[in-house]
C-alpha cells in the first residue's frame, strides 16, 4: 500500500502549490507617425523685360536687333514708338540682353531707347536729327546688360 500512497502524496503536494501569477492584460498599442509636409511654393513667375524706343519728329526706324542670352530677333523698318515684351526666366541666373537700333532722322528729331526690368530702368540712351534744311541723319543707339532670373 505504501507504493500508492506515495504518489498520490506527491501528486495532491503539486496540485496544492502557489498558482502561477496571472498573466498581465494586453494593452493593444497605437503607433502614430507624423507626417510633415513643405509649404507649397508656388510656380515662380517669369520676370518681364520691355525694350522700348520712343521720340518725336521724323525719326524713322530702319532696323532693330534685340537677344536675350545670344537668341537675337531682328526687326524691319517701322515708325516710332516701338515696344517688344521679353519674359526672362525665374531661374535665379544671369541673363543677358541686348537692344540695337539703326535710325534716320530730320533735324527735329529726338530718339530715346530704354528697357525696363520689371517695371524698373535697366537701361537708357537717346539719339536725335541734325543737319541742316532738310537733311536726314543716319544713327544708331544701343543698351544693354544683366538681369537675373
Amino acid at each position: 500500500m505504501r507504493s500508492l500512497v506515495l504518489p498520490s502524496l506527491l501528486l495532491t503536494l503539486a496540485a496544492c502549490g502557489t498558482p502561477p501569477p496571472p498573466a498581465p492584460p494586453v494593452v493593444p498599442t497605437t503607433t502614430t507617425v507624423a507626417v510633415t509636409t513643405a509649404p507649397s511654393i508656388p510656380d515662380r513667375q517669369p520676370h518681364t523685360l520691355v525694350l522700348n524706343a520712343t521720340g518725336s519728329g521724323d525719326a524713322m526706324l530702319n532696323k532693330i536687333k534685340y537677344s536675350i542670352d545670344g537668341q537675337v530677333q531682328e526687326e524691319g523698318e517701322t515708325t516710332l514708338p516701338w515696344r517688344k515684351s521679353l519674359s526672362v526666366p525665374a531661374d535665379g541666373l544671369p541673363h543677358s540682353w541686348e537692344l540695337s537700333i539703326t535710325y534716320t532722322a530730320g533735324r527735329s528729331a529726338k530718339l530715346e531707347v530704354f528697357a525696363l526690368y520689371d517695371g524698373k530702368e535697366a537701361g537708357r540712351t537717346a539719339g536725335g536729327g541734325g543737319g541742316t534744311g532738310n537733311t536726314k541723319m543716319k544713327g544708331g543707339a544701343s543698351i544693354g546688360g544683366r538681369v537675373n532670373g
